[in-house]
């Protein structure tokens, strides 16, 4: 009666290597970086980024083994040997971080049978066996691209897209217990200088102030970034958001004669046509309002305008207020995500934000581990922080077939929720990091119009960001595969006959 106590607990399966080379088989990732797991007092580290052999577009296995390409941090003749040391391969399939743990068994030259059966050649490789399951590792949320490494060449810098963000304050705070409000409809902004013109408003200044700006510029620049906004017009308590349609950049026309109309001449957009049977939405008509963004020197402007006249080749519109300037504080971009960013924050920057309870070293140097600076962090993450981002687009002609169509301004409301301090040649550099809360509802059209936002946190990545990922995504595993190609094809052709040698222990010669 007792044989229910001397029954033996059930095991889990046993761990096999040859399954989770068959899992890694299935993801089939064309390279990977190499961790070595020793401390780095003994060497470990980042070993470098390495290829894995391939057959038939398939990773090459051999019984319980794997063959990766000599790492690029790895200097055959000087580093130490690897034998049955343990590294992990960290590798990415569909934006999701991998990692598996393996032994190293060795390094071999690889026979010249085997060789001629691999997508690409070299003549000799690492052999791996895993030593423990393949895993996932999904914890981090978002994957952030960097703008800044501070100098340091091994973090590799994003250039394709890149951000010029401004930052101003709101009125409303987060709340210190409970869930943030769903909606905010009360929300103002307060910017970091004065917007106003200081005249009264005329078209024919208008006209002139823009004119002068852009006579500025060299004639290719000479253009805006137009967009036409779609607005609910339905009786309901409940809107739709605002849509914004994006025309594009439309070069301006005339600018050098002087013009007997108060009126500017824009170029047709590239989007208007004529489709047979259905309206185009990018088509202009008379009386509708057009939203007009430009830059100049790293300064960005807005100016509505009312379009007068709809033509075959141009449209004619008008000013229908000054061109405001940007009014936040330019913050430096260190890293974005598609659900926040990482910025610098100086002295000007946490004066604005924090006002009378700003400590009063800011200026000087400040001992940010103090407990009154603690303080001020903790104030600085209750408010609700509003950013602007600007988006630049780098995207040669190779590669132009990845670059997105992105909005001239991207605006969100952030939370600060995390701060801490990087050391750079002995300055110590504040880092904050923001969590985007808020998206718009509205696209304003003048200064004054309210925007609805809604609370977005944990629910979706922000529309624009997300589309920037994904093009960025794409982009980077073409650039790899033409990498991992070019690689292949200048390895072949460098390659010389090979005598046949006897292997010493399955793949070939152990060096």
């Amino acid at each position: 009666m007792f044989d229910i106590f001397r029954r033996r607990k059930k095991k889990g399966p046993e761990f096999s290597p040859r399954q989770q080379l068959e899992r890694l088989t299935e993801l089939s990732p064309p390279s990977t970086l190499v961790n070595l797991k020793d401390p780095p007092k003994n060497g470990g580290g980042d070993l470098g980024k390495a290829f894995f052999l391939r057959r038939d577009k398939k990773i090459y296995t051999d019984g319980d083994s794997i063959y990766l390409t000599t790492p690029e941090n790895i200097k055959i003749s000087k580093d130490q040997n690897l034998n049955s040391k343990t590294v992990s391969l960290q590798f990415f399939h569909r934006r999701v971080p991998h990692t598996l743990d393996c032994r190293i068994a060795g390094r071999y030259r690889l026979l010249p049978e085997v060789v001629e059966t691999l997508d690409f050649s070299t003549k000799a490789a690492y052999k791996l066996v895993p030593i423990a399951p393949l895993k996932k590792q999904d914890k981090r949320m978002y994957l952030r691209y960097i703008l800044k490494n501070y100098g340091d060449t091994r973090v590799p810098l994003t250039t394709h897209i890149t951000f010029d963000v401004y930052i101003k304050k709101t009125s409303e705070e987060f709340p210190t217990a409970g869930a943030p409000p769903v909606l905010l409809n009360e929300l103002k902004v307060i910017p970091f200088k004065e917007e106003s013109n200081g005249q009264d408003f005329t078209t024919r200044d208008a006209i002139n102030d823009f004119r002068d700006l852009m006579l500025k510029k060299q004639p290719h620049e000479r253009g805006v970034w137009a967009s036409k906004v779609i607005k609910d017009d339905a009786g309901g308590m409940v809107k739709r958001p605002d849509e914004e349609l994006l025309l594009g950049q439309i070069n301006i026309l005339g600018l050098e004669m002087e013009s007997l109309r108060d009126v500017l001449y824009l170029k047709k957009s590239e989007k208007a046509a004529i489709i047979k049977g259905q309206n185009n939405p990018y088509n202009l008509t008379e009386g509708e309002k057009l939203l007009t963004y430009f830059s100049h020197e790293r300064s960005y402007y807005k100016m509505l305008c009312e379009v007068m006249e709809a033509r075959t080749q141009n449209e004619v519109v008008r000013p229908l207020e000054f061109m405001s300037e940007e009014a936040g504080i330019q913050a430096d971009l260190i890293d974005y995500s598609t659900g926040g960013c990482l910025i610098e924050a100086g002295p000007d920057f946490l004066t604005f934000m924090l006002g009378d309870k700003c400590p009063a070293d800011v200026n000087d140097e400040p001992n940010f581990e103090a407990e009154y600076w603690e303080a001020a962090f903790s104030e600085l993450s209750k408010q609700m922080i509003h950013l602007t981002f600007y988006p630049t687009l780098n995207f040669p002609d190779a590669v132009k077939q990845f670059c997105p169509e992105l909005p001239f301004k991207i605006d969100v409301i952030g939370q600060v929720t995390r701060h801490y301090l990087h050391e750079i040649k002995e300055k110590s550099v504040l880092q904050l990091g923001l969590q985007f809360a808020y998206e718009p509802q509205q696209v304003p059209l003048q200064k004054d119009d309210d925007v609805n936002w809604r609370y977005s946190r944990h629910i979706k990545d922000n529309p624009a960001f997300k589309v920037a990922h994904s093009h960025l995504s794409q982009l980077y595993g073409f650039l790899e595969n033409q990498s991992m190609t070019s690689s292949a094809s200048s390895a072949s052709s460098a390659s010389t006959p090979r005598r046949q040698r006897k292997p010493a222990d399955e793949g070939g010669e152990q060096q």
